[in-house]
């Protein structure tokens, strides 16, 4: 399948969209109708979806998907999505036109190229939209995400570990990101590319389909326009945690979580929460663990002592740096000195 007949399937209107375009259903009208629904058949995608079935909690619908890892479908037209959560993973990507979508109480107005990364439990609903408005929807359990996965997502940088947190539920919090792609043709090639290998075939590659999702999420580890929100409940704040998180990792070194907090107009211990809400680990671990990769790449591009590399990233006691250090990385400073030159000698023994 090429761009074209990508482009021609998605805005195709299916039998049951059809129907929907002039009907105006009420929200227990289409929650009786979803409930109603029994998998596998499920005609409001344009997919074939994992086995799955809705529950009803409350007045919120709860999607609980039990066969496929990784599912992609074509949000349906013509009917509002009423509020739900999923037992798993969900992206959103507006594809085309323009979505209303209000996730944790707070009402989204989203355009051709937001993106949408959900936690689990995270409370949505989608307005109803019209013919020209597309939106693809991702679905994928913890296992999609193993961790050849996350490590090459994540690497050494503090703001992708964040993202790999929030993507396979390891803050546990309801958090959700929003990523502002629109001028970036490299993210809606990607997409484009992924979903031709999906909807091109019955017996889509899902190998490939992972390869083109590990460039997805590297490319918007690349973005400067998205936002991370971190809500608790039903109360929601809008928090600079990207720039909190870019702050600690250019200040590793002198800062303190006093004076971060002070950076940024909060008390230290509301920062602390924050910090451990949203990675999951607190703010001296976090601070500790890239002073740590600091003294691992000086050992590799320096001639300084030991001694010097552990006072340089504040820790006097040589025995506690030795120690940490050893735990981290399963060497001693000095072993892991002599593998790196000696890997740089023969690159054929693999080490690093």
């Amino acid at each position: 399948m090429n761009v074209e007949e990508l482009d021609r399937l998605l805005f195709e209107l299916t039998d049951l969209e059809i129907k929907l375009k002039d009907k105006d259903l009420t929200d227990d009208m289409i929650r009786s109708r979803i409930l109603s629904r029994s998998a596998p058949s499920q005609p409001m995608t344009i997919t074939h979806p994992p086995n799955y079935h809705y529950t009803l909690e409350g007045d919120v619908l709860r999607l609980n998907v039990t066969g496929d890892v990784f599912s992609i479908s074509r949000h349906t037209r013509f009917v509002k999505m009423v509020k739900h959560t999923h037992n798993l993973f969900e992206m959103n990507y507006v594809y085309s036109g323009t979505f209303y979508q209000e996730i944790q109480g707070e009402r989204f107005e989203l355009k051709e190229g937001d993106l949408i990364i959900l936690n689990k439990n995270v409370e949505h609903s989608i307005d109803k939209v019209g013919e020209n408005d597309i939106l693809i929807n991702f679905l994928a359990k913890n296992e999609f995400f193993d961790s050849s996965f996350i490590y090459k997502i994540v690497g050494d940088n503090i703001l992708g570990k964040t993202i790999a947190g929030i993507i396979t539920n390891a803050s546990k919090e309801k958090n959700f990101l929003l990523f502002h792609t629109a001028n970036n043709g490299q993210i809606k090639q990607t997409i484009q590319s992924l979903l031709c290998e999906s909807f091109g075939s019955t017996n889509a590659n899902r190998e490939i389909m992972k390869a083109y999702m590990t460039i997805l999420f590297s490319r918007l580890l690349e973005s400067d326009r998205y936002e991370m929100f971190l809500n608790k409940g039903v109360r929601r704040s809008n928090i600079p945690v990207i720039d909190l998180l870019a702050y600690i990792n250019n200040n590793y070194l002198n800062t303190t979580l006093e004076q971060t907090a002070k950076h940024f107009g909060y008390s230290a211990e509301h920062l602390g929460r924050i910090v451990k809400n949203v990675t999951g680990s607190t703010f001296s671990s976090l601070v500790q663990e890239q002073k740590f990769k600091h003294a691992a790449l000086q050992l590799k591009l320096t001639e300084q002592t030991v001694e010097e590399i552990s006072k340089e990233i504040g820790y006097n006691n040589l025995t506690f740096f030795y120690r940490k250090f050893h735990s981290l990385y399963g060497v001693t400073p000095k072993e892991y000195r002599r593998l790196v030159k000696q890997d740089e000698a023969n690159p054929l023994l693999g080490l690093s």
